[in-house]
């Protein structure tokens, strides 16, 4: 499985996510885009548990205008499937929207897969993380010169690993990566 628009990971780093998602009750994704990462990490649930959405579609740079339409048709054929299965397109960082998913929690995994800069990570991670037996971070790697220097997810992940047990993937030559915080 080669890495696009509709799943853009590493395909190694995509089959560990997929892994460690593996036997989860309940999930959280902030960041769906197109909502098919989100059917395959259900796909690896034991059973057909909750499965909650957070996308905020065509939000620059990270969203894409249209994107909700195959997002919304995905949760459609979770719950066909009989999945408890919603999404919410709205911010992650809402005060509301915080509320209302801590009530749906606690996940037994999380994937932080949105807003990549810094201050946007770490605020997913904040508002969320810790409502996570596990929690998953996209886009670990840090950027090297010339290349997309707004990425921020390193640098939280940098301070993560100082203060939690992780786990980190990266697949040769990737400029992406994943890393695994194990809380519960």
């Amino acid at each position: 499985m080669a890495a696009d628009k509709l799943r853009p990971h590493d395909p190694l780093e995509y089959a560990k996510l997929l892994e460690w998602a593996t036997g989860a009750k309940s999930i959280l994704e902030i960041g769906s885009r197109y909502g098919y990462t989100l059917v395959d990490l259900a796909h690896t649930m034991d059973g057909k548990g909750t499965v909650v959405a957070i996308d905020l579609p065509g939000k620059f740079p990270w969203g894409e205008s249209g994107s909700h339409v195959d997002l919304m048709a995905n949760v459609k054929t979770l719950i066909d499937a009989g999945y408890k299965a919603m999404v919410f397109l709205d911010d992650s960082h809402d005060f509301a929207r915080i509320v209302e998913t801590s009530y749906l929690g606690p996940f037994d995994f999380i994937f932080i897969d949105g807003d990549h800069t810094y201050g946007g990570a770490k605020a997913d991670w904040e508002n969320y993380g810790l409502k996570g037996k596990t929690v998953v971070f996209h886009d670990i790697v840090r950027p090297k010169p010339g290349e997309r220097q707004d990425l921020g997810v390193w640098k939280l992940w940098e301070e993560i690993k100082r203060d939690f047990k992780t786990e980190e993937f990266i697949a040769p030559d990737s400029k992406m990566g994943i890393g695994k915080v194990m809380l519960g």
